[in-house]
């Protein structure tokens, strides 16, 4: 944090008054630091005044700190306290200015504060803050960080690896912060090894510790094919769902705005991920990881756009939304951007259009080809303006080798008795996850592809023409 500002006086009172909360008058006081301040974490932090203070120990000693850095943000420092029997502190805070009124009288939250004079001996060993030495389930992005532990260091040196003692991947780094970013993720199931040396002017840290910690297991997905539905309890294991908008950078918030539904709302025990889209809306559904060992591997899911709340028989689609977008997305699953998608579906220009998904459902295929080793799959959706009422939905989620071609399905035709149309039927075939529907005028004409489907039948239109369907199976 910026500006901020330390003055000291000293002071005779052993409690503020309650007329004694007033903001005091700087010009009295010796300025003794104006400056930054870095927060890292756990411990002491330490400020190094940069005007002496003259202090005599027969008085007591009246410290004024003054946060004027600007704005609020999140995620303030918490200081760690000493309760006493009087009113020991004051304290104000707002945001829109730097407060001078009247401020708030407190006798439980006196900030810790430890005076150091000028050190004439090398500093002590640092303290490790994060990862904690000793400790098995490191993420693999994780940062190093430490404390100094007292005696004023200038500097730090680093030594990290796998190795012990560590130096093949940091030797002697030289540092003035206390953390460290690795240039790329760690490894999983790896133990790691780092040591820190503080120093100043009268030499380094001695009897420095080196401290240890090992990375998470690899909780990647290696068995394929993967099939994942969305029958069961809500969310699936390992997968996730955030707020967000298809703008660089993607920014990911957490709350909860997919849900489970009926597959085509038709309640038949088949659920989907579903969000129902009504106005400015947009959010991602994040897949666990996988390792995609080969480039014949493909990712596969059922599409399907309807009105909400109605089945492909009912009430069809609202194509009155031209801001309306869907998106796959392929990332390593820790940052994301638009340089990630690998499909995308709008109905402003894109080689996928939005409102040609049917209501009976899709099936998406894409190549892993480019995108071997550990992924994750996000699945889009989203609109910036309330123009339609539609659910969109995803199920049958796989990635796997193509699987061969099933068997045909033998179709049926009988009137549904919910819409007194006709409709097609047939029986599941084991492996096929979506079925193409053909019409001809003649059973030895030309077949015309009608649509496609996941589901075990499809809703025809009444006709006093004479159709002939066939149905292949994927």
């Amino acid at each position: 944090m910026d500006d901020q500002r330390v003055y000291m006086t000293h002071f005779y009172d052993s409690a503020y008054g309650s007329t004694a909360a007033g903001y005091p008058n700087p010009s009295t006081y010796t300025y003794v630091f104006n400056g930054s301040v870095t927060w890292s974490g756990p411990g002491w932090n330490e400020i190094v005044l940069t005007t002496p203070f003259n202090y005599d120990p027969s008085w007591g000693l009246e410290i004024l700190y003054e946060n004027r850095d600007g704005s609020k943000i999140g995620g303030p420092p918490s200081f760690y306290t000493t309760s006493t029997s009087n009113y020991s502190s004051v304290y104000k805070s707002q945001d829109a200015s730097f407060p001078t009124g009247t401020g708030t009288r407190d006798k439980t939250h006196r900030p810790n504060t430890w005076f150091v004079t000028p050190t004439t001996e090398p500093p002590n060993p640092a303290i490790a803050v994060v990862p904690v030495s000793g400790s098995n389930n490191a993420a693999i992005d994780t940062d190093l960080m430490w404390n100094p532990g007292g005696g004023s260091p200038t500097g730090y040196r680093l030594w990290f690896g796998t190795d012990n003692p560590p130096s093949n991947l940091v030797s002697a780094l030289l540092s003035n912060d206390t953390s460290y970013t690795p240039p790329a993720h760690l490894d999983y199931g790896t133990d790691y090894f780092w040591r820190v040396v503080p120093f100043n002017d009268f030499g380094p840290a001695l009897d420095c510790p080196v401290w240890t910690f090992r990375t998470m297991d690899d909780p990647s997905i290696v068995d394929f094919p993967h099939l994942q539905g969305f029958e069961g309890s809500w969310m699936p294991s390992g997968w996730n769902q955030y707020t967000g908008t298809l703008t660089d950078p993607i920014t990911l918030g957490n709350t909860s705005v997919w849900e489970q539904d009926d597959w085509q709302n038709v309640n038949t025990g088949d659920k989907a991920a579903c969000l129902n889209v009504w106005g400015s809306l947009s959010a991602f559904l994040i897949s666990p990881l996988f390792n995609v060992s080969s480039d014949e591997m493909v990712l596969s899911f059922d599409l399907a756009v309807l009105r909400e709340n109605q089945t492909p028989e009912g009430t069809p689609p609202n194509n009155d939304n031209p801001d309306d977008r869907i998106a796959v997305l392929i990332g390593d699953g820790f940052t994301w951007s638009t340089a990630n998608i690998v499909r995308e579906y709008n109905n402003s220009g894109s080689e996928f259009v939005l409102n040609d998904i049917p209501t009976t459902g899709t099936r998406v295929s894409i190549p892993l080809a480019d995108h071997t080793g550990r992924i994750k799959v996000a699945l889009f959706a989203g609109s910036s303006t309330s123009n339609a009422y539609n659910d969109i939905m995803f199920n049958n989620f796989r990635i796997g080798l193509h699987s061969a071609q099933p068997q045909a399905p033998l179709p049926s035709i009988a009137i549904h008795s919910a819409s007194g149309l006709p409709r097609l039927n047939w029986g599941e075939v084991p492996e096929a996850t979506i079925y193409h529907i053909f019409k001809a005028d003649s059973p030895y004409g030309l077949f015309s592809p009608l649509g496609s489907t996941s589901s075990t039948y499809y809703p025809l239109t009444a006709t006093s023409a004479k159709a002939f369907f066939k149905i292949t199976a994927e």
